[in-house]
Order: C-alpha cells, then sequence, then structure tokens
C-alpha cells in the first residue's frame, strides 16, 4: 500500500479509492517485486512466493467433492442426490465496509459470509497446489 501512496500522492487520504487500486494491482506489483529480488545474490525469496508469482497453470481441474483433513467436502450439484451433505461453507474475514459509494471513511471490520459450493477447482503452482472453492 505504501508504494501506492507514494505513486498516487492526491489519493493517499483516500483509502478505498488505495484499496481499490492495491487489489487491481497487486498481482503485477507482486510478480515485478519478486523478479526484481531473485535477480540479486542471497535474495531471501521463498519457493512457494517464487510460484505464487509466476501464477497457476492454466488448465484448471474440476472436482465434485474434495478432501481437506479428513472432510469431505461436496458441491452443490452432489449435495442434491446425497443424504449427508457438505456444501455449506462460512467465512470470517476482515473487510472494507463503506456506507455508499461516496463515503470517505470507510472502516475495517470482521465479517460472515455464508454460501453454498458451486465448483471447486484446484490450482496448480507448480510445486504445490491450492484448492478454491
Amino acid at each position: 500500500m505504501i508504494h501506492i501512496k507514494t505513486a498516487y500522492p492526491k489519493f493517499r487520504k483516500r483509502t478505498k479509492w488505495l484499496q481499490d487500486k492495491h487489489n487491481s494491482t497487486f498481482i503485477q506489483w507482486l510478480r515485478f517485486k519478486v523478479q526484481s529480488e531473485l535477480e540479486e545474490d542471497n535474495n531471501g525469496v521463498s519457493e512457494n512466493l517464487r510460484w505464487l508469482a509466476a501464477g497457476p497453470n492454466m488448465a484448471v481441474p474440476l472436482y465434485r467433492s474434495y478432501l481437506i483433513k479428513g472432510i469431505k467436502f461436496n458441491i452443490k450439484a452432489q449435495d442434491d442426490v446425497r443424504t449427508t451433505q457438505n456444501s455449506g461453507v462460512y467465512l470470517l474475514a476482515q473487510t472494507m465496509q463503506v456506507a455508499s459509494a461516496k463515503d470517505k471513511n470507510p472502516i475495517l471490520s470482521n465479517m460472515g459470509f455464508y454460501g453454498v459450493i458451486q465448483e471447486i477447482w484446484d490450482l496448480d503452482y507448480q510445486k504445490f497446489t491450492i484448492p478454491v472453492f
């Protein structure tokens, strides 16, 4: 965020604008930053960070169910034909909340999100995979 405040000084007090800009430019910044660090000796860039910055394989497998630490998660279509259902998910996340599009004083707070798994993707970063529901 410091990089964005420096690059766009007239927007440094507009928290929502800065957050939106951060979200839309983060992957390009990460790729550039990691590549720059890799060009130096003893750079300290972890292998996981290197592969994350490179991005996932564009061929993404889809699954109807996925097992994580002994818990099986299903997509909604799979639950519809089963007695035992496990397609509901809940996430507690810190998020920026605004009263309207013109709100200049957003607040950060925890907010709960509930949803039903429609698809399960497995992002492949060469050295590891990340399931995304």
